[in-house]
């Protein structure tokens, strides 16, 4: 019995571990102002972390809902056009005579009528989307946002635009700050890498533009590197450097066969002799 005593005693006592944790308990209760006086600057580190997250999730959405409204203004200067197209296809359409002979032939359209459509088909040719305003707020968000994926995007919607009315220049510039900037992302990367690849060919750097078509190499996904390649190859023939060229090609065969690129790839080896 005194055996069975002592192992009912043992049981009801705690453990090594329930002391321990008794004890921090008795700890914290017999000396609170110790204790927080010991938490209190962690607890002013992790407010300020979580202060800095919100704010900063913040300025991102700011900054987010800023360029949308500049890319509805472009969308919206775009449909302006869009429906002028429109209006002047519906004078277009009651010019063109639908009426046939006897034997079902149609009959010709009066030359006067004829004179009046290709006058009103120059008019929709002519028809350009006026983008000053959309442009003008892209770039001014670019320059107070050029850290920043947002401004990224701004900064090659405005580039894009700018090379599509051959205004280089400045283009380059800031398509040349994007991929210094956007280093850590890879699809700014390839994006901005591409323009200026497309750049320095037009100039003449067939240098500089292999340069770039290296850095791409090392960053680009399966799916991207057949592009990649056939740019890389294309720069070297016309640089004329037609061996490396035909190993770059090479590449695209052997490694991408499948790809819509490939097909490029052998037209230009059969360019240069080569089947």
């Amino acid at each position: 019995m005194t055996g069975q005593k002592t192992r009912d005693q043992s049981l009801k006592r705690p453990d090594s571990f329930q002391d321990q944790v008794l004890t921090a308990i008795n700890f914290v209760t017999t000396n609170k102002q110790r204790v927080l006086m010991m938490m209190a600057p962690l607890l002013i580190v992790a407010s300020g972390v979580y202060a800095t997250y919100l704010w900063t999730q913040k300025k991102a959405e700011n900054r987010r809902a800023e360029l949308a409204k500049i890319l509805t203004q472009h969308s919206d200067e775009e449909s302006s056009v869009a429906k002028k197209r429109e209006e002047i296809q519906k004078q277009i359409e009651p010019l063109r005579n639908t009426k046939t002979d006897k034997d079902g032939k149609k009959t010709p359209t009066s030359p006067e009528n004829l004179a009046t459509i290709t006058k009103l088909e120059k008019q929709i040719a002519d028809l350009k989307p006026d983008h000053t305003k959309s442009l003008g707020e892209f770039k001014r968000f670019y320059d107070a946002n050029s850290d920043t994926v947002e401004g990224w995007m701004a900064g090659l919607k405005w580039a894009s635009n700018q090379l599509q009315d051959s205004q280089s220049g400045d283009a380059r510039k800031v398509v040349e700050q994007v991929a210094k900037a956007s280093a850590s992302n890879k699809f700014y990367q390839m994006n901005s890498r591409f323009i200026l690849i497309g750049l320095m060919e037009d100039a003449g750097e067939f240098d500089a533009a292999l340069k770039e078509c290296e850095i791409l190499i090392k960053i680009a996904s399966d799916d991207a590197m057949p592009s990649v390649l056939l740019t890389k190859a294309r720069i070297q023939f016309f640089k004329k450097s037609f061996d490396e060229a035909k190993t770059s090609l090479k590449e695209i065969l052997d490694k991408h066969s499948s790809s819509p690129e490939a097909t490029k790839a052998r037209g230009l080896m059969a360019i240069m002799g080569a089947a």
